[in-house]
């Protein structure tokens, strides 16, 4: 978990950077174009609302100490970079990184990085200010939480069978090896109820740990991300897209460290 930085209502406490060091994974140093697991190096670069101005290209194998991780050692490189721009990365690293501190996202992928840079900035810079006032929630909803089972068919069985719940949605995740069903009353019901079941958990959840997040959907997740970064809400995954899908999602933590899936809500049809 991130260290926890306490959110302040007094918009005054924070200040917007007057530059911000961001770090690039691209091959040439002209666009957002490599992915993290393949990135040899990385591009470092201070922003300011000038522009940006190139630092240096570090390697990660000129940092790399003996028997550490290359992940690790990424994490320590980029230490002084509160953001990392890249093409595509996974969800576990996207984690350790934020807990280094680091924000890694792959919204960006493909532009070219000066204008890329210049909209960042610009971005938090907005953001920071769009803190003054409340987030309008009236477009929001909730839409399931999150427990993490030891037998999935025995869940589904027992909600089903004994409330009266309905099978909305199940997939089998191999690469990741653990298993997912959506469970509620029909599809026309607002909300439903995630189970997960680890294949590698071999003991039995307690209360505390078998909750995961509840999961809100949201207009505007680029945006709310970008304010909630900078009124240091913990974000141990800024907005990626999903790979089994077009959605948008990120989490965040709430003061005492739930969790809470942000999901951009698809347009009207």
């Amino acid at each position: 978990m991130l260290d926890e930085a306490p959110v302040s209502s007094d918009p005054s406490v924070s200040e917007a950077p007057s530059s911000l060091r961001i770090a690039v994974a691209s091959k040439d140093g002209q666009r957002i174009d490599q992915h993290f697991g393949h990135a040899e190096a990385f591009w470092v670069f201070d922003v300011t609302a000038e522009g940006a101005t190139p630092v240096e290209q570090r390697v990660i194998a000129d940092h790399a100490r003996e028997g550490e991780d290359a992940r690790d050692t990424v994490c320590r490189m980029l230490g002084d970079c509160p953001m990392l721009l890249v093409a595509r990365i996974g969800p576990n690293p996207q984690e350790k990184l934020a807990r280094a501190g680091i924000e890694a996202t792959d919204m960006l992928a493909g532009q070219a990085i000066d204008e890329a840079l210049v909209a960042v900035f610009s971005g938090r810079a907005r953001a920071l200010a769009a803190t003054a006032a409340p987030v309008d929630g009236s477009t929001f909803r909730l839409v399931h939480c999150m427990l993490r089972v030891a037998d999935l068919d025995r869940t589904i069985a027992f909600y089903t069978h004994h409330l009266g719940m309905q099978v909305l949605e199940r997939r089998e995740h191999r690469r990741n090896q653990f298993s997912q069903a959506y469970l509620g009353f029909g599809p026309h019901c607002a909300m439903s109820v995630e189970f997960v079941q680890n294949w590698t958990r071999e003991t039995p959840y307690e209360l505390g740990d078998s909750f995961g997040h509840i999961a809100l959907e949201v207009t505007g997740i680029t945006a709310l991300c970008e304010r909630l970064a900078a009124a240091k809400v913990p974000m141990p995954r800024p907005p990626r897209a999903q790979r089994h899908g077009e959605s948008i999602v990120a989490f965040i933590e709430d003061p005492d460290g739930h969790r809470i899936e942000l999901i951009q809500r698809a347009p009207e049809e």
